[in-house]
């Protein structure tokens, strides 16, 4: 299964690499807000919790029909989450980077 997602991942990137060219993707990149630092958010005292936002998992598929992203983040920052990983991945875990609709799933 991982070989398969490796392989469909590497030519998605391939594709956006032919319509995205280089210097148009850096523009883009200078325009936005810096990224918070993963690497400090794991650093320090105590038990440091990586929360996970996927829609869907490719051996038990969908895991939550009515999904909001974006409040189950908040949910998950609220809550002491010291890092958020979300999977954007489309063919495996029906990621986006759109948000959804605003339901929310545990």
């Amino acid at each position: 299964m991982l070989n398969r997602i490796i392989a469909g991942k590497k030519e998605e990137v391939a594709q956006r690499k032919r319509s995205q060219p280089i210097p148009a993707l850096k523009e883009r990149i200078a325009r936005r807000e810096a990224p918070l630092d993963f690497a400090s958010a794991l650093r320090g005292e105590g038990v440091r919790l990586i929360a996970e936002i996927k829609r869907a998992s490719p051996s038990r598929g969908v895991l939550c029909h009515n999904f909001n992203p974006v409040a189950l983040a908040r949910t998950y920052a609220e809550n002491g989450a010291a890092a958020i990983s979300v999977l954007t991945e489309k063919n495996y875990f029906q990621g986006s980077l759109v948000p959804m609709a605003p339901m929310l799933c545990y």
